[in-house]
């Protein structure tokens, strides 16, 4: 925890993340923005710090490059990351499709 990895899975999709913390119900920590195509805001993607702004603090959905939809808990942007939290039960829901992780 605490370190940047890289977690590739098994379509070749790569994630850069810093998880900060995570137990049975939550993961946090950061996402760089090249690990994801969009985060929707009540129904509206997320194009600048502003439109965060509003969304902060609240749940959206995070879209992966292989078109995963994922709940994120928004807590962080700018624009080299976003900071938050996913359930740790949908993250688990990948785990079989992990290949590698590399610190």
């Amino acid at each position: 925890m605490n370190k940047w990895v890289t977690i590739q899975l098994d379509d070749g999709t790569n994630l850069q993340v810093n998880v900060t913390s995570a137990d049975f119900n939550y993961a946090t920590g950061f996402l760089t923005r090249q690990s994801y195509n969009s985060l929707v805001c009540n129904g509206t993607a997320i194009q600048n710090s502003q439109q965060a702004e509003v969304c902060k603090g609240q749940w959206v959905q995070l879209v992966l490059p292989n078109h995963i939809s994922l709940s994120f808990y928004l807590t962080h942007y700018d624009d080299q990351m976003v900071g938050g939290s996913l359930h740790s039960p949908e993250l688990l829901g990948l785990s079989n499709r992990v290949t590698s992780v590399q610190c």
